[in-house]
């Protein structure tokens, strides 16, 4: 691989996960191509020498969602080495190119139009930030490119007459489906509150459970946004949602922001069940609400701190510690974002490659769409995730209710 300036990360992970991705940035714009895969040695002389498959990331490595992202780009990464490491796609090995949206959406349709006019990809993979990811989908249909939706939760991301996108992330409206049934059944109530960071993903999730609750004749209690990156007082969203009756909180912020609505509530002398996703679920609202994140609920897709008991798990899990010298730090991005790369690269297999880029394109889509076929994976086993009329792979059986207990993620003895 080229070497060249790097940027300074100020996050300790980023520094050994994107920094080597991120080389040759050309006075930092974020842009880069990888001169080789990363095993290209071990792959092969015929594959090596053969024009690689390019596969466009569009990833958040910049910007206060970068600790999340990493680790869908970590589960991307694992499969392209595990596809290089086995003599490519047709003896062609796949190439990442990798481009960080810095979580500006004008930014982030810049980067599809480069990735489908300029790189020429036959498919991409990303969308971990949704405000982005929005401003993305409208612009991959024009484009018309296959794109796997790895962690996005906003639902018009790949609904709504987008037949290029393609998801296996949690779709905000089945989440909420599944969180009310365990809010339900286990809390016995419907008494919610619903707090949310004021961009796409929080937006997204807040509309998705007024929908479940209004579809009960019901509607939540209390609806509170604030600022991810810069409220870091909750207690007059808190308070109004404990005055409003709230005997759970359905909680959409990124990490560190969750940790102070703990603090908020621990402040008001106020406490009930907590739900979230993916926020939860990474370590800056443990690392911020310490001991007050016990006993949280965190809905993921996979967990890492548990013995795997599927094949394709215990193999991605051994992969990824031997590459990154640790598990994932958050479970669902680097699931979603493997088994997303892993789709892709097969339904490229099974369409074959003419050569014509468009209609090599459209024949991935329309091989994602009828003709994928089973696929194991590290989340579930798939028949045919997708069909024309759904292209979203995750469903409420996809779904694990995690748990932190004495500073870790676990499985929840509630499902």
């Amino acid at each position: 691989m080229k070497k060249g300036s790097s940027k300074k990360w100020t996050l300790g992970l980023l520094v050994v996960v994107m920094a080597w991705v991120l080389t040759a940035c050309g006075g930092g714009n974020g842009n880069v191509k990888e001169a080789e895969p990363a095993n290209a040695a071990e792959s092969g002389g015929e594959a090596a020498s053969k024009e690689p498959i390019l596969i466009g990331m569009s990833t958040e490595a910049t910007g206060d969602n970068a600790m999340n992202s990493v680790n869908l780009y970590q589960g991307v990464q694992v499969a392209v080495d595990q596809i290089n490491a086995k003599g490519g796609i047709d003896g062609r090995l796949v190439e990442l190119v990798v481009r960080d949206t810095e979580q500006n959406p004008t930014r982030g349709i810049s980067i599809i139009r480069d990735f489908s006019q300029k790189e020429k990809v036959l498919a991409a993979i990303g969308g971990f930030h949704s405000t982005v990811m929005l401003a993305q989908s409208p612009i991959i249909m024009e484009e018309k490119f296959p794109f796997m939706v790895a962690t996005s939760n906003v639902p018009a991301s790949v609904e709504s007459g987008m037949p290029w996108t393609f998801g296996v992330r949690m779709n905000a409206n089945i989440t909420a489906q599944y969180a009310l049934k365990f809010i339900k059944e286990h809390f016995n109530t419907t008494n919610i509150a619903v707090l949310h960071e004021n961009g796409g993903y929080g937006k997204g999730a807040a509309a998705a459970m007024t929908k479940v609750l209004e579809a009960e004749g019901l509607k939540p209690l209390a609806v509170e946004s604030f600022d991810n990156a810069k409220d870091k007082d909750m207690t007059a969203q808190v308070n109004r949602a404990k005055e409003a009756g709230a005997e759970v909180i359905y909680l959409f912020g990124q990490g560190a922001a969750n940790g102070y609505v703990l603090q908020a509530m621990d402040k008001l002398g106020w406490k009930v069940p907590i739900v979230g996703e993916n926020g939860m679920a990474n370590k800056g609202a443990q690392e911020v609400g310490k001991e007050l994140a016990e006993g949280t609920y965190a809905i993921q897709t996979a967990n890492f701190n548990v013995d795997q008991t599927r094949e394709t798990a215990k193999v991605f899990l051994a992969d990824f510690t031997a590459k990154f010298g640790h598990i994932p730090t958050t479970f669902a991005s680097a699931a979603q974002g493997y088994d997303g790369a892993m789709m892709i690269f097969q339904a490229i297999e099974k369409a074959g490659l003419t050569g014509d880029l468009a209609k090599d394109r459209e024949a991935i889509k329309n091989t994602l769409e009828t003709g994928l076929g089973s696929y194991s994976g590290v989340i579930k086993d798939w028949d045919q995730a997708f069909t024309p009329d759904n292209h979203d792979a995750v469903d409420v059986n996809s779904y694990l209710m995690c748990v932190w207990k004495d500073g870790k993620l676990v499985i929840s003895d509630k499902q």
